[in-house]
């Protein structure tokens, strides 16, 4: 029956089985469908594939496993990283040193220089950098930049980080440095490789800077010991005596005055000078006196001196200090000048240099008599006084060449740089910009047509300005215009370089004007002018206003009313308009509830 197909009329029904109903394939979890872990047939009965009948056997002699599940993958082969990425920030350092020879010194030989020397393994370059010591003599840092160094034992060959040890002598280009210690990581890399490091050695001292270091600690245990029997400090030390000395003299500077006779100029000369000392510091400073003595033709650089503490003799320095390299400092110096030193009449040393003092400020005297008990002598007379001093020179202005206006020629004398000249007050000019005087001219004849020609000026009082326009006249031959552009208007018979110009006190009913070589006369003004000049009577003659009120008057422009006590005080407020005088005015009176007239154009 096994070989039967599964088709209806091929198998034979179990009579046994009651039941038949199909098993469902899920079951429910959480409201979820989830697929059995063991499917049943119909009827719960077992599946074929359940049945121990239907399992069969391989036989393991001729059985190939590959074919089942293929060819096995091979184990997989181990990542080698790269040199560039294996040695990459990794070096070994070594500490070491070189002899220097000396041969321009009489004490010292040769000078110890120490030296620290990277091996960088990703390129197998060398770098050799001395550390930086404080007034060493010579020039310190980068001595060999990073790069492949050959190596003179082996030809075509460079360094390599297996020629490197402790205690080992390297040439690099002719100069031998001497390995005496490692770091950590170097000893343990070269350890790794096979290579026995030395025990690290210390590096010998230069004998000049062990030298120079006694000598230090000397000085300042006399410094110490002097500011102790000074002060009577006894265990405080001498940066609480500065701190002390600044807080108590912050502020106080002495100042003396003194020459010096300098014999290298020519002529020979005596020089001024005033020196300053500053007591919170003890530090001197020297600048040329710009009062006293010959400073012309010199260089405008007053400061002879800068702040230093000043020696007694600046000569003395220690047997082994280089001064053919070096200069001497604050350090090398014993002696320094004290305030009790400089006393009037006394002679002081700057440099090699004679100073005499002959003078000092009041507050110095003050500070000799009071805290130093000291008593300066006076003054002392340097030079015979002459009797006839030279007169200094004022500075000429020189005519007005005639281009321009004569402010630019003064301008261009009181500066290199030409600058435009300040003619007027800006503020004075934005608050009166817009004020204006207005007058009307008739110009004196100098031919019969000129008694046709009608003229306006406006005058601006903001810059002093005034500009001439004509009016048109009919059968006048004359073109209606502007006679002459805003300008300051000069004076007749004043010289160029005066500043004379017409102001607001030169015009008035009949005045003359001169004009560029005409002549005019004032005939009219306007309501706002006469308003004006009654506000401001300090800028005008009071003949001027007498006469432009008569003119006024006799136009009809303005009434003049009886006296205030006359007329009722509850008057009605009336107003009065005039009729036009000219082309050019238009006139209104108001005559309020105090009887006061407004003019207003």
């Amino acid at each position: 029956m096994d070989g039967l197909p599964f088709i209806p009329g091929f198998r034979f029904t179990d009579i046994t089985k009651r039941d038949h109903h199909l098993s469902s394939q899920f079951r429910w979890k959480n409201g979820y469908a989830i697929p059995k872990d063991k499917p049943t047939g119909i009827g719960k009965a077992p599946l074929d594939v359940d049945f121990m009948l239907y399992s069969k056997t391989l036989g393991t002699t001729g059985y190939n496993p590959t074919l089942t599940y293929g060819r096995a993958k091979d184990p997989p082969k181990p990542i080698v990283q790269p040199h560039f990425i294996m040695f990459d920030g990794k070096c070994l350092s070594f500490n070491g040193f070189t002899q220097q020879a000396i041969t321009e010194s009489a004490v010292d030989t040769f000078r110890v220089r120490r030296v620290k020397i990277t091996y960088f393994l990703v390129d197998d370059t060398i770098s050799v950098v001395e550390p930086i010591e404080e007034n060493a003599g010579y020039v310190q840092g980068c001595l060999l930049k990073r790069g492949q160094i050959p190596n003179p034992h082996r030809k075509n060959r460079t360094w390599h980080w297996s020629d490197f040890n402790n205690g080992v002598e390297l040439s690099f280009y002719g100069v031998v440095y001497k390995l005496c210690s490692c770091n950590s990581f170097t000893r343990q890399f070269l350890s790794s490789q096979g290579v026995e490091v030395e025990v690290d050695k210390p590096v010998p001292d230069d004998p000049y800077m062990s030298a120079r270091r006694q000598q230090l600690l000397q000085q300042k245990k006399q410094q110490s010991a002097k500011l102790a029997l000074k002060f009577g400090l006894g265990s405080r030390s001498i940066e609480d005596d500065k701190l002390k000395q600044f807080l108590e003299n912050d502020g106080k500077v002495l100042r003396f005055y003194t020459v010096w006779f300098d014999e290298g100029s020519e002529p020979a000369e005596w020089k001024f000078f005033v020196l300053l000392y500053f007591m919170a510091y003890d530090l001197v400073e020297i600048y040329e006196s710009k009062n006293m003595g010959k400073t012309c033709g010199q260089n405008p650089f007053p400061l002879f001196l800068g702040k230093i503490k000043l020696p007694k003799d600046w000569s003395n320095l220690p047997p082994n200090f280089p001064s053919i390299y070096l200069e001497p400092g604050n350090k090398e110096y014993e002696e320094y000048y004290q305030p009790k030193d400089f006393i009037i009449g006394n002679t002081i040393f700057v440099m090699g240099r004679r100073f005499l003092l002959y003078d000092c400020d009041p507050f110095t005297r003050d500070y000799f008599k009071d805290i130093l008990q000291i008593v300066q002598p006076d003054p002392i007379q340097v030079f015979k006084p002459k009797e006839n001093f030279p007169t200094v020179s004022k500075l000429v202005i020189p005519p007005h060449t005639g281009i321009g206006d004569p402010d630019d020629t003064r301008q261009n004398c009181l500066s290199l740089i030409p600058k435009a000249p300040k003619t007027l007050d800006f503020v004075t000019y934005v608050l009166n910009a817009s004020k204006k005087l207005r007058y009307k001219l008739k110009m004196v004849p100098v031919y019969e047509v000129d008694n046709l020609r009608d003229f306006i000026m406006e005058y601006c009082i903001g810059n002093d300005q005034m500009s001439i326009v004509e009016l048109s006249s009919k059968n006048s031959g004359f073109i209606r215009g502007r006679f002459m552009s805003y300008t300051r208007l000069r004076k007749p018979g004043t010289n160029v370089d005066e500043d004379r110009f017409y102001g607001t006190k030169d015009f008035a009913i009949g005045a003359k004007l001169h004009v560029r070589g005409s002549v005019f006369i004032i005939v009219e003004l306007d309501l706002w002018t006469y308003n004006y000049m009654n506000e401001n009577k300090d800028k005008f003659t009071q003949d001027a206003i007498d006469k432009a009120k008569c003119y006024l008057e006799s136009k009809g422009l303005i009434i003049t009313l009886p006296k205030p006590d006359v007329i009722n005080q509850n008057s009605i407020s009336r107003e009065i308009n005039l009729s036009k005088h000219n082309e050019s005015l238009e006139d209104t009176v108001l005559i309020n509830k105090n009887n006061q007239s407004n003019i207003n154009i």
